[in-house]
């Protein structure tokens, strides 16, 4: 009987802890595996994220976080700040500016080269 109660409350306090993390994908420009890296490694490094991974193919980050810690918009805006431009959000001129030159997503030759 005591195994029974102790297993239910184990699985309420999991079921709890679950529900306050949430996934979404979203559009991050970038072209790079170094942007991938800058992408992903910004993301975990901030507290609330728990896993980011970019797609350098269709450009979509996958984030799964916590969202009593960090909310959605204040991702795109982590994102926006070290240079990458997301739906929501654009990269501020000074970001953007310091990314390498093979980095730069919005020179049309830049992503030319890429592909």
């Amino acid at each position: 009987m005591k195994i029974n109660v102790l297993l239910m409350i184990m699985f309420l306090f999991s079921s709890f802890s679950l529900s306050q993390t949430k996934s979404q994908m979203f559009f991050v420009d970038g072209v790079c595996g170094m942007c991938e890296k800058r992408i992903e490694s910004n993301c975990l490094a901030t507290k609330g994220i728990k896993m980011a991974d970019w797609n350098k193919e269709n450009r979509m980050l996958k984030v799964i976080f916590n969202e009593k810690k960090i909310s959605l918009e204040q991702i795109h805006k982590k994102v926006a700040s070290i240079g990458h431009d997301t739906k929501l959000e654009m990269a501020p001129e000074e970001a953007y500016n310091k990314l390498d030159m093979c980095c730069k997503y919005r020179d049309e030759e830049v992503v030319k080269n890429h592909q």
